[in-house]
């Protein structure tokens, strides 16, 4: 991949992050569903439109985007060779990420799904040429926090939409209100991540409402979201996951205290089995959702 002004995010997402996304890509998804969720009642994705996710890593989303874009339940059975496309209905889902191995795996999952109405293309959303007013509706479930200049993305992808178009994209309040994000933090005595993680500027709405405003977006409404979401089948299971992710790669590297790191995995161990059910590990989490019209 070309260097771009997100190589930071470029490299991250292409090597060892990415891998250990795809690999608990299925954890991901179970986790992110009750957001999702939120986020696709606000995109309102309607039969027909050309809809753009950003940051789609392995697809889940945009094969959702696409089976609504084609007047099919967003959910359900593979469609089969080419009949997610009903006559008459010429929408389609273009997911664009940074990430190769998320690509690929989209990319696979999609043609076991059967649709014929979805693409997929590795590029920076911050720099990418896209056509103008290409698209109806952009959505993104945490994919746009890692811009290194989100006012350029941003406008970039303002560029792509029509003229009352839509956006709608989830983003994390801060780690304080996440228990996914606390827990590590907390345990490994910090009181915040280690820098190199998500842009810090999309925890403050304000800022949010302020950067989409500058960016060409109008209407901008952002509201709170609170749910619990399902970390794994136990405290094993969830340790396991957790100890392979950068942001807790980044805090035992930032601690640099081999003792120090075995005394936080196991209060994290200590954590994550105060929050067992019978059904897995469940953590309370908060986001953003934020929509905005394209003026």
């Amino acid at each position: 991949m070309s260097q771009t002004p997100n190589t930071a995010a470029a490299q991250r997402w292409n090597g060892e992050s990415g891998l250990h996304w795809v690999a608990h890509r299925e954890r991901h998804e179970a986790g992110h569903r009750p957001l999702v969720a939120h986020l696709f009642e606000a995109a309102g994705i309607s039969a027909g439109e050309r809809v753009l996710d950003v940051g789609c890593g392995c697809g889940e989303t945009t094969q959702r985007a696409a089976r609504l874009t084609a007047g099919l339940p967003a959910g359900g059975a593979p469609a089969g060779d080419g009949a997610a496309v009903a006559p008459g209905e010429p929408g389609s889902a273009h997911g664009l990420d940074l990430s190769a191995p998320m690509l690929d795996m989209a990319r696979r999952l999609a043609g076991s799904a059967g649709l014929a109405n979805i693409s997929f293309e590795q590029g920076d959303a911050q720099v990418f040429a896209f056509s103008p007013d290409s698209y109806d509706v952009v959505i993104s479930a945490f994919g746009v926090m890692f811009f290194s200049d989100p006012a350029v993305a941003f406008a970039n992808i303002a560029h792509a939409v029509r003229p009352g178009g839509r956006l709608a994209f989830l983003c994390w309040q801060d780690d304080r209100h996440n228990e996914m994000f606390s827990i590590p933090v907390r345990a490994f005595g910090f009181d915040t991540a280690p820098p190199g993680q998500a842009n810090a500027l999309f925890t403050d709405p304000q800022q949010v409402s302020e950067l989409l405003t500058g960016a060409g977006w109008s209407g901008v409404r952002i509201d709170p979201l609170h749910e619990s979401i399902w970390l794994g089948a136990d405290a094993a299971d969830v340790m396991d996951y957790m100890s392979g992710s950068s942001r807790v790669r980044a805090l035992a590297t930032a601690l640099d205290d081999p003792a120090g790191a075995d005394a936080a995995f196991a209060a994290m161990a200590q954590e994550y089995r105060s929050r067992e059910r019978p059904d897995g590990v469940w953590a309370s989490v908060a986001a953003w959702l934020v929509r905005a019209d394209r003026g």
